[in-house]
């Protein structure tokens, strides 16, 4: 190495040390606080809404909670992650410590409300609370990157997945009360495609909200926020199966052979879906990096020798 790169090369670490690192926006830690409190206290209600009874739940009753366990274990992983991102901005002290922290309160209070919700059944709703408390501890893990500024724009596109989610299950309500009708097909096809486009819109989103805030992140930066949607996806996707496991084995004496094949089929797609938004958020998030943001001038003075 020559004199004049040594000198540059001290000269862009002095710079890297001077700049302040940039941190996520108080409007979009806001709108990330709302929509994981909102949503999880939504999602929460509603699964009781769905299969709560005052005498306690019954065969058909355990089915439909481990059918709709997966929605609240994904948005209580994506709050307790979006906790673990505004929890250190909001106190001060040791940062890991404050994200494991604001994780695990959201877990606690998850499972405090979902324990209350099915409190006749004391062991499913053990079972269920345990749940949730795990899936909000291991949604804050996801806040744990040096780079706030990356974090938030990985849940940012989370966000996003989670009103694709709604989105689907607004559409799957509306034609499931025609069976092997044209509008299911579609469906169907819609539901393979589906993954591949959200997690196109998950890398896009990504890539604006880093580009926005002009933080300097680098290749890897980006393909981890593009990542970050489908990652949560297929975490919640394998909680969720170990707890529908438990769930079936203290709710029920026996699974119908139809109902443990709906499951797998389920899990199935889930899993296939998870992989499928991960890649593609994740490629879209790089290929945009690589061909979008401006590339830095050569110095001239670097080619002398």
């Amino acid at each position: 190495m020559t004199e004049t790169q040594e000198a540059q090369a001290q000269e862009q670490e002095t710079e890297r040390a001077a700049a302040p690192e940039v941190e996520p926006g108080r409007v979009a830690l806001w709108v990330l606080g709302a929509a994981a409190a909102l949503s999880l206290g939504g999602v929460v209600f509603s699964l009781y809404q769905l299969t709560g009874m005052a005498d306690g739940l019954d065969d058909t009753g355990v089915m439909l909670l481990a059918n709709s366990l997966f929605s609240p274990i994904i948005v209580t992983a994506f709050a307790g992650a979006v906790a673990g991102v505004v929890v250190p901005r909001l106190v001060k002290g040791p940062k890991r410590a404050l994200t494991v922290l604001g994780s695990l309160v959201v877990g606690l209070i998850a499972a405090a409300t979902g324990y209350a919700s099915f409190a006749p059944d004391a062991s499913i709703a053990l079972v269920l609370a345990l749940v949730l408390l795990g899936s909000g501890v291991i949604g804050g893990l996801f806040a744990l990157p040096r780079r706030s500024v990356t974090v938030a724009a990985g849940l940012s596109a989370t966000l996003l997945l989670l009103v694709s989610m709604f989105a689907r299950g607004l559409f799957e309500s509306a034609t499931s009360v025609s069976l092997f009708s044209d509008p299911l097909d579609q469906y169907g096809a819609l539901g393979q495609i589906l993954p591949f486009v959200a997690g196109l819109a998950c890398g896009i989103c990504a890539f604006l909200y880093l580009r926005q805030k002009k933080a300097g992140v680098k290749l890897l930066g980006h393909l981890v926020a593009g990542a970050t949607p489908g990652a949560i996806w297929m975490v919640s996707t394998i909680i969720a199966q170990i707890g529908v496991e438990v769930l079936l084995n203290v709710g029920l004496d026996e699974v119908a052979p139809l109902d443990e094949a709906f499951l797998s089929l389920s899990f199935q797609w889930q899993y296939n879906g998870s992989m499928t938004a991960m890649f593609a958020g994740a490629f879209c998030a790089v290929l945009a990096f690589g061909l979008l943001l401006p590339k830095a001038p050569k110095a001239k003075a670097a080619k002398r020798s």
